[in-house]
């Protein structure tokens, strides 16, 4: 089990904030492309759907790992 010693407690908090982390990330890559004036809407489209695959794999990581992470 994750929590037979302290240090794989520890090690739990930085998976989570590590998956915390990447979520706020992503979220605000997905402000940015909507900002960005250069870019056509087709383009926008793509990489926010990649963005949304990537926020998706971060939060099954978290249920696999049996931890809440905060969506951003």
């Amino acid at each position: 089990m994750f929590f037979n010693k302290k240090g794989n407690f520890f090690k739990l908090m930085n998976y989570r904030e590590d998956l915390e982390i990447k979520l706020q990330k992503a979220t605000l890559a997905m402000q940015e492309v909507e900002e960005d004036i250069y870019k056509t809407d087709q383009e926008k489209q793509k990489i926010i759907s990649k963005l949304i695959e990537f926020k998706e794999a971060i939060i099954s990581k978290g249920i696999e790992l049996n931890i809440e992470v905060k969506a951003a």
